[in-house]
């Protein structure tokens, strides 16, 4: 079995920009597991334990998904909590897609991966950034007032030109991730 999940790559430079937000939130000595600013990425979908037989079944979705999706344009924007403040469980970085083509990618995947066991989803698909997860109520006032502070901060844009499907491994240091596949969004010719 492979414990596995589809992707968006975060160029490095918005990675350091979410990084040095981190740091600040850091300051506040939450409880917070944090998530290792190289890892950071734009979950589509988690998969969970995949079996090797499955693995081409979901190569072969994602490539005619990805052939038919033009390339994204991403902002990352705002940071926040998952519920709610009162109870915040996930610290995160938002991204805001004026187009719809990332909500209809998601909603594709989850509709094609269903055809061959794979649950869709049972939440509202929000997507973010995960920057750590809060494991106690310690620091917790501090931290929602920096959140105060972020919840409009830009960090960036960048366009997606690919999902991944990726492999992750749970180990004590965090999680390791691989990547299995990489498929291209359709590109637009340029006329003369």
């Amino acid at each position: 079995m492979i414990r596995s999940f589809i992707s968006i790559d975060i160029p490095d430079e918005l990675k350091k920009e979410v990084k040095a937000l981190q740091e600040l939130f850091r300051k506040c000595d939450a409880d917070v597991r944090w998530t290792r600013p190289e890892a950071m990425h734009l979950t589509l979908k988690f998969l969970g334990n995949v079996e090797e037989k499955q693995v081409e079944e979901i190569k072969t979705i994602l490539k005619e998904i990805a052939l038919q999706t033009p390339l994204i344009n991403i902002k990352l924007n705002g940071a926040g909590v998952f519920p709610n403040q009162k109870a915040p469980r996930v610290l995160w970085v938002g991204i805001i897609e004026k187009d719809g083509i990332l909500d209809n990618l998601q909603k594709r995947m989850d509709a094609e991966l269903l055809k061959i066991g794979f649950e869709k989803e049972k939440r509202d698909f929000k997507p973010h950034l995960t920057l750590g997860r809060i494991r106690s109520q310690k620091g917790k006032e501090r931290l929602v007032k920096l959140l105060e502070d972020a919840k409009d901060k830009e960090f960036g844009v960048f366009t997606a030109t690919d999902i991944k499907l990726m492999k992750s491994e749970l180990r004590p240091e965090g999680s390791v991730y691989t990547e299995l596949a990489r498929f291209g969004f359709k590109r637009t010719e340029e006329k003369m």
